[in-house]
């Protein structure tokens, strides 16, 4: 432990938020293509079948942002905090997290957030948990009315109208959703891929096998899959496994998604600051976020306490948190998914410090002279 508090001293205040944001980014990997996995053998396997059409270029890093749209308002500017609240966890003593994955490539430009995940943790227990809004819901509730598009291209439209999609998205969230948003965290699909590879890849274990014929693994390669049981993934792989959601559906897909949160953030924490070097350098081109660069260090020292074990978490599609059947119509059932919250996310330390502020127990305190 000596060791890597010496080695977490030596870093600049920024690499030290860009180090955290490690095992955040890579639980957002980006969704938006076809995908399905295969039932057979330790591995993933690739079908082979016809290519299809057309070449496709690679993403950048970091997805590009679309400039403001002309006579808007400026960028949102935050809520600041009443007296008394701290600046990483708010009023409620929680620090809880927007976590967003574009799904930019150049064939198809555009930040649609195929992975809208909040997670949220108390400090002082380690208990962790999260949520996610599948990218085809629609209607979601906006502090003017409803937004008539699919969610997933909200970030777009705020970023584009506000000059801040994250922040603006945050507050929309939050709002919706009845709960004290801390920050956000974007990443695209270079960045996942990336920062996977520098770990040496993740550990995925499924309940049952899972399978996509139509997912082009290359422009010669259709299909991919994974059997039951423990396999190890790669950073292509990783990417599809996020990304798939033709073998099942979208809300699969969130749950793996999910899934690949809780495996990024094991493998990061068992490496310890033997990787950090790399990580930092991958993860400044490919992360963006507000969260406060002055806590850095408590910012890590919470994530560090999260018992991955026992994240609970669930996705918020039909029937029980949402309207309809599924495919691309349907509204949150809003009081369903705020009772889950409420549940889940509760504010039982009102205007926590981090780290926690001691009081004298009554045996400690000095008796008074006679």
């Amino acid at each position: 432990m000596t060791r890597i508090n010496a080695a977490w001293g030596r870093l600049g205040l920024v690499q030290r938020i860009v180090a955290l944001m490690i095992p955040l980014a890579l639980i957002v990997a980006a969704g938006g293509a076809a995908v399905y996995v295969l039932a057979s053998g330790p591995g993933p396997i690739a079908v082979i079948n016809s290519p299809p059409p057309g070449p496709t270029a690679s993403p950048p890093p970091l997805p590009p942002e679309p400039t403001l749209e002309p006579d808007v308002s400026p960028s949102p500017t935050p809520t600041p905090e009443p007296p008394g609240a701290d600046p990483i966890l708010g009023t409620d003593g929680r620090l809880t997290v927007l976590l967003l994955g574009s799904d930019y490539r150049p064939a198809h430009p555009g930040n649609r957030t195929d992975a809208i995940l909040v997670v949220s943790v108390d400090p002082t227990t380690g208990k962790a948990a999260g949520f996610s809004v599948p990218r085809d819901t629609s209607g979601f509730p906006l502090g003017n009315g409803k937004y008539g598009a699919k969610v997933n291209a909200l970030y777009e439209h705020l970023q584009s109208t506000t000059g801040n999609g994250g922040l603006a998205l945050s507050t929309a969230v939050g709002k919706a959703f009845n709960i004290e948003i801390d920050g956000y965290v974007f990443i695209g699909f270079e960045g996942v891929k990336n920062l996977v590879a520098a770990v040496g890849g993740v550990d995925i274990t499924l309940d049952k096998p899972y399978y996509d014929a139509h997912y082009w693994v290359t422009a010669r390669h259709e299909g991919w899959g994974l059997p039951a049981g423990r396999s190890h993934l790669d950073a292509k792989n990783a990417l599809i496994f996020a990304r798939s959601r033709k073998g099942d559906n979208d809300f699969g897909r969130a749950r793996r998604q999910q899934q690949l949160v809780i495996a990024a953030l094991a493998k990061v924490r068992s490496q310890g600051v033997a990787k950090l070097p790399r990580l930092l350098q991958i993860a400044s081109q490919t992360v963006r976020t507000n969260l406060p660069l002055a806590r850095a260090s408590d910012l890590f020292d919470i994530v560090a306490k999260t018992d991955i074990s026992k994240i609970q978490r669930v996705v918020f599609g039909p029937t029980t948190y949402a309207s309809g059947a599924g495919g691309t119509s349907f509204e949150l059932k809003l009081s369903v998914c705020r009772n889950w919250i409420r549940s889940h996310f509760p504010p039982i330390r009102p205007m926590g410090q981090w780290p926690p502020i001691s009081t004298p127990s009554p045996s400690s305190a000095t008796s008074p002279s006679p």
